[in-house]
């Protein structure tokens, strides 16, 4: 079986284009702080998650994980990234991942807002390429989804302002 990836912002477009990107090498499966539809519930493949603002949101965030059998965590709202980049290594004792970038990074890293539907995406695993894009070589303390913004501008994370 695959392994098993929880998208956050799942209700939004852009997670939805991320997930068909993923789609044919993973099990993806949605999550979102915003009300999710009992209907889309029912379905498995959506989960409901704590607000961004909630005071064990890392914690809540962990435990649906953990209850759902979620290999890789992939946060699109900004201010998931910006908390969760804080506590990869927690996660990791449990065996999952998230595909976010290093630390050191996020000062030095373009990012896009809202990306164009039009905007060329690449999926990163520390600096491989999972889904989208070109088979470059793509520096190792990168990981999430990011816009190829030109052969010599390089990337941009992208991400929604939550």
């Amino acid at each position: 079986m695959a392994s098993r990836v929880l998208i956050t912002q799942g209700t939004r477009p852009f997670a939805q284009r991320v997930g068909r990107l993923l789609q044919a090498s993973y099990t993806v499966q949605f999550g979102s702080a915003d009300e999710v539809p009992a209907v889309l519930l029912h379905t498995g493949n959506y989960f409901q998650l704590p607000a961004i603002n909630a005071p064990a949101f890392e914690h809540e965030l962990l435990r649906t994980c953990m209850d759902n059998g979620i290999d890789t965590l992939i946060p699109l709202g900004e201010k998931e990234i910006r908390l969760l980049v804080r506590t990869q290594e927690l996660f990791a004792e449990y065996g999952i991942a998230i595909w976010i970038p290093d630390v050191a990074l996020f000062g030095e890293l373009d990012v896009i807002s809202h990306p164009d539907r039009r905007c060329p995406l690449v999926v990163l695993n520390r600096g491989m390429a999972v889904a989208g894009g070109q088979q470059h070589a793509y520096p190792d303390t990168l990981s999430g989804v990011f816009a190829e913004l030109g052969p010599t501008d390089g990337l941009a994370l992208c991400c929604m302002a939550d």
